[in-house]
């Protein structure tokens, strides 16, 4: 990539664009899928095993007080 054009700056831009849009929606779908779980009885220690998440955060989510 020695030249950049604005054709394919944009391009870049673009895509940067619809993958953070995707990102949100990602979470916003984990988030709600956490919630869920945690509603059906899921212990926190195995919702942290499948997402990653540390505690805390999953307080936070369950609580409402993040996405």
């Amino acid at each position: 990539m020695n030249s950049m054009d604005m054709e394919t700056l944009g391009k870049f831009a673009k895509g940067y664009r619809r993958l953070t849009e995707e990102m949100i929606s990602a979470r916003w779908y984990l988030a709600e899928a956490i919630r869920e779980a945690a509603a059906d009885g899921m212990r926190q220690v195995d919702i942290v095993k499948a997402t990653g998440y540390n505690r805390e955060q999953i307080r936070r989510i369950v609580a409402g007080r993040t996405r």
